[in-house]
């Protein structure tokens, strides 16, 4: 078991990063045939292109379903026309104010997580119950937040190619399907492209959103329609795998997963792999793991079954008809993890930076997380040399509390310039289900600038 965990790329195989993501999926994607017309799937490429942006947005709206209350829209936008390459989107206007509330992209991990799972296990306005229904969630950051959740990348998910060429094989390809998926979505929702624009992720994702973040801000200066970045906010981040790999022996041996001697061997395991990785010998760095651990919060044994409803939610067939997706795969990511495998203990460190001296910038963990936890996050951060880096150094930790009158105390946040790192307590790698409150509390503070003073 200790070989197969030493090299650690076990993280980035699942929603928000591990393997369990094959086993969440293959539960929740029963074979069972529904009854019903699932519909065609929409694409919107042509709409666009044609300039009958009004038409595109009307047949985009999601249709009425028992329990949704919100208006929504979906749909398919083509990135790649050679290799009909697209990328589903589901996107939630905000709830108050939505002509003036930030735009805020969520990117799910894997990688070939599907950000439906962000969606209705973490944030989302809809939480799906065993038998199929939808209830409203308690603190969906959709209340004050236009949130766009995107199938990144191509293969994941609802997101489809028809030619194998077209799936992503580093964060360059990532980066440019989704500036092409962003740039035509703000064309046909016009009414957003001058809000604020955040770009967030967990986990893998701490690679896709410094890749998009940094492609936005490479490109923003020469584009007449500019995307309005502000922004990015990185939970659990996977973005430099070097410096995390390292630090994980004795991260697990402090917290009792390793004695003495399997410390030394995982140890041994990692350093060879960092070797691997400062050598660019990528395909000697990856290795792939099996087994059944509970890797997202080390107070629990077995991932919690609610998170696995979704997948046969959105198989419905009338479900499929109301999000235009018709009679397409609902994909587990095998094929994404397959084409990305050299990029997984590839670095976007170098982005991550421009990325910090220019925006703002939040990166958070859960208290309880193995997978990236937050030793190994603030591992990656003391090597990151920012215009903020000195000061970040020397900074001291603050309690933030949601309320003054709370006697518990959400976490811990560390603030330099427009960079904040958080560590909520009581949460693992998959936050915002953890602590609903905390994350919604937290995500605010930071886009609303509103300080980590309780109120």
């Amino acid at each position: 078991m200790w070989k197969a965990l030493a090299l650690l790329v076990l993280l980035v195989l699942s929603p928000g990063g591990d393997g369990l993501f094959r086993s969440l999926y293959r539960k929740a994607h029963v074979s069972t045939p529904h009854k019903g017309d699932p519909g065609q799937p929409l694409f919107l490429t042509p709409y666009i292109e044609s300039g009958k942006f009004a038409e595109g947005r009307r047949l985009s709206l999601v249709a009425p379903f028992p329990g949704w209350n919100l208006t929504s829209y979906s749909g398919y936008i083509t990135v790649n026309k050679t290799h009909n390459s697209n990328l589903f989107f589901w996107f939630f206007p905000a709830q108050i104010e939505p002509w003036n509330a930030p735009v805020v992209l969520w990117l799910q991990g894997g990688p070939g997580g599907s950000s439906m799972f962000g969606l209705f296990v973490e944030h989302g306005p809809y939480i799906v119950t065993r038998n199929m229904t939808v209830r409203a969630r308690d603190y969906p950051w959709t209340t004050t937040f236009s949130m766009l959740y995107i199938d990144n990348p191509v293969g994941t998910g609802f997101s489809f190619t028809d030619h194998l060429q077209g799936y992503a094989v580093d964060e360059n390809d990532v980066a440019r399907d989704l500036y092409s998926a962003l740039f035509q979505f703000f064309q046909l929702f016009s009414d957003y492209k001058d809000n604020d624009f955040y770009a967030t992720g967990e986990s893998y994702a701490g690679k896709y959103v410094p890749a998009i973040a940094h492609y936005i801000h490479v490109l923003n200066p020469g584009m007449a329609m500019k995307i309005n970045l502000k922004g990015i906010a990185l939970g659990d981040a996977y973005s430099d795998p070097e410096s995390i790999i390292g630090g994980y022996a004795p991260f697990l041996f402090q917290i009792g997963l390793l004695d003495e001697k399997q410390r030394k061997y995982f140890q041994k395991q990692c350093d060879e792999c960092v070797r691997y990785i400062q050598e660019k010998k990528w395909s000697l760095a990856f290795e792939n793991v099996t087994g059944c651990s509970n890797y997202y919060n080390f107070l629990q044994c077995k991932e919690p079954e609610d998170q696995s409803y979704y997948g046969n939610f959105v198989s419905l067939p009338q479900v499929r008809h109301a999000i235009h997706v018709g009679n397409k795969t609902f994909n587990d990511g095998t094929i994404v993890e397959k084409y990305l495998q050299e990029d997984t203990v590839k670095s976007v460190k170098p982005w991550l930076t421009e990325i910090m001296d220019n925006y703002r910038v939040l990166i958070y963990n859960g208290q309880l997380d193995i997978i990236v936890a937050a030793p190994l996050t603030e591992r990656t951060l003391m090597s990151i040399d920012w215009k903020g880096s000195h000061a970040y150094r020397k900074a001291e930790r603050k309690v933030w509390k949601v309320l003054k009158s709370d006697p518990e105390v959400a976490g811990y946040v560390r603030q330099v310039h427009n960079f904040s790192q958080v560590i909520v307590r009581g949460g693992g790698h998959i936050l915002p289900y953890d602590q609903p409150l905390r994350s919604f509390d937290m995500i605010n503070r930071f886009i609303f600038e509103r300080g980590w003073d309780p109120y």
